[in-house]
């Protein structure tokens, strides 16, 4: 009687149906297909993304508790680009690399509620705010993400760790999911994807995540060396029997874990999708990075569904918490050929990483303005995916620029002179 998560989130890919060997087959041919595209080098497709300002949305408390109330009300959608954030943007067909295919995101062009909406033609409008809340907007034909993070980890073990947010309910496509990812420092990936996800690298090799299931409920998978454990969810209703759906009123969503045992749900309607004892290999996860995902998989292709959607968060909270730093790029997308500089306005502190991720080729990257070069490192994955390469190294400390290349070409790559290096942020460890 109750509908089991393969087939309850698989219905975002009809592929989910089938055997996982099968399954694996797809992967490989779904991979093969990208749509063809173009466009002039672009070096910069957004604006400069190293805000000096502080964080004016977040408090801090002394247990360590962080909340960001993403307040303010400007008179236009204004794009997200808080000091302390990684955001992360990724659609796979190259004719959306420079500027993402049209939508009607929520929020009209003074900021009005929906049902008001306004267009959105470039990459650095798909996260914005509006009234006191922030939105991801998102339409990808193709495959697509958001990832945000902000710098601050939770900690597990001993009290409750808590991470608790606001979201919207109103859910115009089945193939349009949140999940919020709970990553080791160590394992993170700049853009996380699902076990079986017909694009990027997989999961990372540890984490935990709470992924939204077709019926609009979350649900949790633990991941231990990339191998998946279900737990048990409640799912066999649909969200909307407890709450009528809106863009306009978001309803808390909690995640909570203590003495072992994750509970996951809605406490203002008294609705717990999951309470269930972490199993054993989750004990090694006493630290995560916190991440909020917008997946798109061709959200219009199921009957009925809108071919974009738009998510409103609001009211995060992470408690205890570690910070951490987070710096992201000037620039964020590069396409050309030759070296070009990337800027950090905050120097790399001891033990931090340059992240980004490169589509078409491999990238070099130089920390000496081009005196030596090393090849953009990747870290530990599920799966290979060329041409998706996710970046992940040791950068200098004291790091404030470096330089990016393209290098050896991936030679399959139906687009063989197209490339990209996208979103750069230099991330320095917990303390």
């Amino acid at each position: 009687m109750v509908m089991r998560r393969t087939v309850r989130t698989r219905t975002q890919c009809a592929y989910f149906a089938m055997a996982k060997t099968q399954r694996w087959l797809c992967l490989a041919m779904l991979a093969s297909i990208v749509a063809c595209g173009g466009g002039a080098d672009v070096n910069a497709l957004g604006p400069d993304l190293t805000d000096p300002r502080s964080d004016t949305t977040r408090t801090t408390t002394a247990a360590d508790s962080a909340q960001w109330t993403f307040t303010g009300s400007p008179a236009s959608p204004l794009p997200f680009d808080e000091a302390g954030w990684d955001v992360q943007v990724h659609s796979r067909d190259a004719a959306t690399w420079s500027a993402p295919e049209p939508l009607q995101a929520h929020h009209a062009s003074d900021c009005g509620p929906h049902p008001g909406t306004h267009a959105i033609t470039r990459w650095e409008q798909v996260v914005y705010r509006c009234r006191d809340h922030i939105m991801t907007a998102l339409r990808t034909d193709g495959y697509g993400a958001i990832i945000l993070t902000p710098d601050r980890a939770l900690q597990i073990g001993g009290a409750d760790a808590v991470v608790r947010f606001d979201l919207s309910t109103l859910r115009t496509s089945t193939r349009d999911w949140a999940t919020i990812w709970l990553v080791p420092w160590a394992d993170d990936l700049p853009v996380p994807g699902g076990e079986f996800a017909p694009d990027l690298n997989g999961p990372p090799r540890r984490a935990i995540a709470i992924e939204m299931t077709s019926n609009g409920n979350f649900c949790a998978i633990v991941y231990q060396n990339f191998e998946s454990t279900e737990l048990p969810c409640e799912d066999w209703q649909p969200l909307t029997t407890h709450v009528t759906p809106s863009a306009t009123t978001r309803t808390p969503v909690e995640i909570r874990i203590a003495n072992g045992r994750l509970r996951v749900g809605y406490p203002s309607l008294n609705v717990w999708t999951v309470d269930a004892a972490l199993p054993a290999a989750a004990a090694s996860i006493t630290q995560a990075v916190v991440r909020l995902a917008h997946y798109s998989y061709t959200p219009g292709k199921c009957d009925g569904c809108s071919p974009g959607m738009t998510w409103h968060w609001d009211n995060l909270r992470i408690a205890p918490s570690r910070p951490f730093v987070i710096a992201r790029g000037n620039v964020r997308a590069i396409r050309a050929t030759v070296p070009t500089p990337v800027t950090f306005a905050t120097a790399s502190p001891a033990g931090a990483v340059l992240r980004f991720t490169t589509i078409g080729r491999n990238a070099e990257v130089s920390f000496d303005d081009g005196l030596t070069w090393r090849a953009a490192a990747a870290p530990s994955i599920a799966r290979s995916n060329d041409p998706i390469r996710p970046v992940v190294m040791a950068v200098p400390t004291g790091t404030t620029r470096v330089l990016v290349r393209p290098a050896a070409l991936i030679t399959w790559w139906p687009n063989r002179d197209e490339w990209i290096a996208q979103d750069f942020a230099i991330w320095g460890p917990p303390r």
